[in-house]
């Protein structure tokens, strides 16, 4: 029997699956975006290891590249500095929600910094 092939939209469907699988953290951390030119000072929502949803106060258009680092207090992780977060990503979704904006990226690489 002839190997399965997934097609294109099979592929994405079975990655959309995987990434909304991911445990999400329920983190109300600051952070900071950039988007081309654009600095974005927000704060988190939820984190995981796919993804990261952020409340804004203005819209990032679907499909942006962005830059982010977020800051950890040491009390949260118990270590004896804070702990940053940088990484880039890409908007994924961008939602109004109780007058701000819901604002979801998948995480495309990430790495750790003390402060």
């Amino acid at each position: 029997m002839a190997p399965a092939v997934l097609s294109a939209l099979e592929l994405k469907a079975t990655n959309t699956l995987n990434m909304r699988g991911a445990v999400r953290f329920p983190l109300k951390l600051p952070v900071t975006l950039k988007s081309g030119a654009q600095e974005i000072h927000a704060e988190t929502h939820d984190i995981s290891a796919a993804g990261v949803m952020f409340n804004l106060d203005n819209e990032v258009a679907i499909g942006s590249d962005i830059e982010f680092t977020i800051s950890i207090p040491a009390d949260v992780i118990g270590a004896p500095n804070d702990v940053l977060v940088s990484g880039a990503g890409r908007i994924v979704r961008c939602d109004p929600e109780e007058g701000k904006q819901s604002v979801a990226a998948i995480i495309d690489e990430y790495r750790f910094e003390r402060s």
